[in-house]
This record gives structure tokens, sequence and C-alpha cells, in this order.
């Protein structure tokens, strides 16, 4: 049986070169960071809703696309430039982060994350663990994500 429409392949390779410029690199890492960002903020919802453990919830947050990006030298200020104000700060306990910036609020949350998971390896559960205030800790992640969404959004 003959591959009629094999001959078409040829043709692909000036396709590729018509969408490669839709969609630049670093338009696509800030898409993957900011559905992650959007993902854990969803995650910390549902553990809400059903009322899930620490050692559920730290499961599935995610910092891969962080890592990821830090990896490949991402500029973060694509994604917002300047620094986090007054104005962008809803939670008062925010507001020492004040001063920021748009990188240091995703590699202090993506470290977070790596820092909870590797306590629940250490410890085999973050429940029951008194020395190191770990709903604080969660408590403080979340409201790092909602702070970078509304610097983000402004």
């Amino acid at each position: 049986m003959a591959i009629t429409w094999f001959a078409a392949v040829k043709e692909v390779s000036g396709l590729f070169k018509d969408i490669g410029g839709l969609v630049t690199k670093s338009n696509a890492t800030k898409k993957l960071l900011l559905s992650e960002v959007e993902l854990n903020l969803k995650q910390f919802q549902n553990a809400y809703k059903t009322k899930a453990t620490y050692d559920q919830l730290i499961e599935v947050l995610s910092n891969t696309r962080t890592t990821k990006a830090r990896e490949d030298a991402f500029i973060f200020s694509t994604i917002k430039a300047g620094k986090i104000k007054e104005s962008h700060i809803k939670d008062p306990r925010n507001k020492r982060y004040a001063g920021e910036d748009c990188e240091w609020l995703f590699i202090n949350i993506a470290d977070k994350i790596e820092e909870l998971k590797g306590l629940k390896k250490m410890n085999g559960t973050l429940e029951g663990i008194t020395t190191m205030n770990v709903p604080l800790q969660f408590s403080n992640l979340f409201y790092k994500l909602k702070l970078l969404v509304a610097f983000v959004k402004s």
C-alpha cells in the first residue's frame, strides 16, 4: 500500500519556521510558570475543601516548572517587571515583602515547597512536627502565592 500523503512531509519544515515566531521560549515558559502557580493555588483550595492533611497537600504541590526555569536562566522579570508595592499587598502579613520582585517570589515559593517536601521525606510525615510550625509554613506559602498573583495581575 502506497503512502500517498508522505510527499507532504517535505513541506512541514516551512510550517515550523512560520509558527516558530508565534510562541517564544520565554512566552511559553511564562505561561507554564503561571499555570504552575494557578495549579498550586487550586491545590490549596482543594485541600481545604477535602480537609486534606499537610502530607497530602505537599505531595500535590509543584515547583518543577520554576526549578526548570531557574536551570534555564529564565528572566522572571519578563513575567512582571518592577518591585512589589504596598498597592499590590492585600494581606497585611505580606507587607514585609514590599520591595521584592517577581523572581524573588517565584524562587522563594519554589524553595519553600522543596523544603517542605524534604521535611516530609526526613520525618516520614509533616503531621505532629511541633518544632517547625508546619501550619504557619503552609499558611505563609499560600499567602505568597496569593501575593504573586496580585502582583502579576496589577
